[in-house]
């Protein structure tokens, strides 16, 4: 059951800002926000154009610094939103606030071609009424063009009217909560230059930040005029006038294109802007095909991977921020998330895509060679917590730098990618020289400590849990890192990469003998040495307006106390199944559960996955219709600042992880099904080692078959079969 269209009726509201982000385009290099065109129109809004890694820097100003914290903010610049068109009649102007009510009649995002068709509304201050469409397109062929078309048509008005394309404007990023440290708004000193274009129908002008010596060119060309109206343009912008009669519509066209950072504008055509990008689009959707016999999942699901696409870097040099490029909240930073949530839908579909994403951690390593070196550590790398430019930007070390387990997620990833794709030469070539670097980091940073008896590797981090800082053995980060260093020892015997006998020899030792923390008087995996004697968050009395914990009360209020941000123990559970037994499993659940709040939006997913592997369907499937649907009801209350990028990747984890049982173990796929009652079917299809798969789960069978590529053996509902071309059908 493929859904084609998002429309107003699949969204929680119709708040502009809320919208911007909804129906925002990229092409994971530009994304412009679903802005109104009318200047006078924009209160309470984020009428921004964003590029991924166009950002401006700042010095972070300390109370009291210490040797070692992070010396600059990097915040994303906001750009004049491309969306701008004003019109003006002989009494009004819809540049003049509440001059032009705009009332938004049709929105409509298509999957397989990505044009965004609009209508609107229009009652003028003085009584007369306009309708307005709007279509627009970002061509994702690389070329980083934004195709706009506006048609205006007078329902009763008869006169002069005068038209303006402003080009740049200010753009004002604030959110109307200033005080959260989520979304932050600094100054980027811009500089303009315009370049001198014959052509009365272009401008082009090249934006240069001040602190990062970062250059961006941009041109606009006007491509469609009504006959009979004049044109100009100035540093302004265009504009003109003309006359419009009642029932008459006239249309603008115009074509914004933006280079790469620190480079020209490509060559570029646009003849048949959209049948190129159905082309692209069907390619995507064939490789990442998603049904589930449920409309609102299945408009869920294909709207989260569509922005998933839309805003992955594809230079190798860029990533996916914690909002993408739909807003900027977090300051448009990368963080762990891309590795741990959305890097596996890459990897499984999209492999070329995965390979440019992992490419920007070894393009960085230089940086976090650097960030170990502050920290003291001699040899190896640790990666920033967040950053853009792959130094550290997070002011608050206890829960920024000190989740050193983001070392760990990406040679995880890497491992995964390998797992997946076979690609060796990637692996010789950059990934085992992170995986190498970090695991080296480990072996420095950590330390032997009499544990249980015997000498075991232990770690002093925080974990993914923002409520639990600077603990002694995070269960998560232990566990990651005993993986990064038993991968590393085995790159360095396999010849991936070079390295002495002593080194691996090291590695494999602390990877054997790292602690892993268990709370025996409950019977529970421990998040870590001391949260099992905390004392439990009051959540009796803590009431439903005081989450997020983390805008209400102080941070050291929180860490004393045992509660959850989001899944965190559970989450090296998820990353490896085998790990425990499925009574260990349910135990750690149900301590885990009670204790976490979903402050984060990357938790539901995770507890959806273990519900569904413990088979506890009613409570995955509901925890499942959180995930997926999370941006399009606003369940966090915050899709306004930028979509929550690592739940998009999330929702296709739940499906595959979780109703699919889907890992791989000893280089074999396993599936097993646990679909819950409200879907009677699900398929998806997936990359493995050369093959396409399609996975088909129905409530009596599951069943797999390779639609191209040689024969598979893999493990399905326990068993071990050969997938062939033909269907391979397991009973439940």
């Amino acid at each position: 059951m493929q859904v084609e269209k998002l429309t107003l009726k699949d969204v929680a509201t119709t708040t502009r800002q809320y919208l911007e982000t909804i129906f925002a385009l990229g092409d994971g290099h530009v994304g412009v926000r679903d802005s109104l065109p009318f200047t006078g129109n924009q209160q309470g809004t984020l009428p921004v154009m964003l590029v991924n890694g166009f950002y401006a820097s700042n010095p972070i100003t300390y109370g009291e610094s210490a040797y070692g914290y992070a010396k600059n903010h990097q915040t994303i610049v906001s750009l004049t939103s491309p969306r701008y068109l004003d019109f003006a009649t002989a009494q009004t102007d819809s540049a003049v606030p509440d001059d032009w009510h705009v009332m938004v009649d049709d929105t409509v995002l298509d999957f397989s071609s990505g044009k965004l068709t609009e209508k609107f509304q229009i009652t003028t201050s003085d009584q007369y009424h306009f309708e307005l469409a709007v279509e627009s397109m970002i061509l994702l062929d690389d070329s980083h063009q934004l195709m706009l078309n506006y048609q205006l048509t007078s329902l009763d008005y008869a006169g002069e009217l005068r038209f303006k394309r402003p080009i740049v404007r200010e753009a004002n990023a604030a959110s109307e909560a200033d005080d959260d440290p989520r979304v932050a708004q600094r100054q980027a000193g811009l500089k303009i230059e315009f370049k001198t274009i014959a052509d009365e129908h272009e401008l082009q002008w090249q934006t240069t930040v001040a602190s990062t010596q970062q250059q961006l060119t941009q041109s606009d060309r006007l491509t469609v005029v009504p006959e009979n109206f004049s044109v100009h343009k100035d540093q302004t912008g265009f504009h003109g006038a003309g006359e419009i009669t009642p029932h008459e519509t006239l249309q603008w066209s115009f074509v914004r294109q933006v280079s790469e950072i620190n480079q020209p504008l490509a060559t570029s055509s646009v003849e048949d802007a959209e049948a190129l990008n159905q082309r692209i689009l069907t390619d995507f959707w064939q490789q990442s095909q998603v049904q589930i016999s449920n409309r609102k999942l299945q408009t869920g699901i294909q709207y989260n991977l569509f922005q998933l696409f839309q805003s992955a870097g594809r230079d190798g040099l860029t990533n996916i921020a914690a909002k993408g490029i739909t807003g900027p909240g977090y300051e448009g930073h990368y963080f762990w998330d891309t590795e741990m949530y959305m890097l596996p839908f890459f990897i499984y579909t999209q492999p070329q895509m995965a390979k440019q994403l992992l490419h920007y951690r070894y393009s960085i390593l230089p940086q976090a060679r650097q960030r170990a070196r502050d920290l003291g550590v001699t040899k190896g790398a640790l990666y920033a917590w967040r950053t853009i430019n792959g130094e550290e930007a997070s002011a608050y070390f206890p829960a920024g730098t000190a989740q050193y387990h983001i070392n760990a997620d990406i040679a995880h990833t890497i491992k995964l990618y390998f797992e997946v794709t076979d690609d060796q030469d990637f692996l010789r070539e950059q990934g085992a020289a992170v995986v190498l670097e970090t695991a080296r980091f480990w072996l420095q940073f950590g330390g032997w400590e009499q544990r249980d008896g015997k000498q075991q590797f232990c770690l002093k981090v925080t974990g993914p849990d923002e409520y639990t800082a600077l603990v002694d053995n995070n269960y998560y980060t232990n566990r990651m890192a005993k993986e990064n260093m038993a991968f590393a020892a085995w790159l360095i015997q396999q010849g991936y990469i070079d390295g002495d006998a002593d080194e691996q020899a090291q590695l494999a030792s602390a990877s054997e003998a790292m602690y892993l923390p268990y709370d025996a008087t409950n019977q529970v995996t421990a998040q870590d040495d001391n949260s099992p004697k905390m004392p439990l968050w009051p959540f009796a009395t803590t009431a439903a307006t005081q989450y997020p914990l983390l805008l209400h009360y102080h941070p050291l209020m929180i860490y004393r106390h045992r509660v959850n941000k989001q899944a965190d123990t559970l989450l090296a559970e998820m990353l490896f199944p085998e790990d425990q037994s499925q009574e260990q499993l349910a135990r750690d659940y149900d301590y885990y559960e009670p204790i976490t709040t979903h402050d984060s939006s990357l938790s539901r997913s995770i507890f959806s996955i273990l519900a569904s592997r413990l088979d506890r369907r009613d409570k995955a499937y509901s925890y499942y219709m959180d995930t997926s649907l999370m941006d399009l009801v606003d369940l966090q209350g915050n899709a306004k600042d930028g979509l929550h990028e690592a739940n998009l990747g999330g929702s296709w984890l739940g499906l595959t992880y979780g109703f699919a049982g889907m890992y791989v173990a000893a280089g074999k796929l396993h599936i097993t099904n646990h679909l819950p009652q409200e879907i009677n079917q699900l398929s998806y299809r997936l990359r493995f080692r050369g093959r396409v798969l399609e996975v088909q789960l129905m409530q009596d069978s599951t069943q797999v078959q390779v639609v191209s590529g040689t024969p598979l053996m893999m493990v399905v509902d326990g068993r071990e079969v050969e997938v062939t071309s033909g269907t391979i059908a397991n009973g439940r």
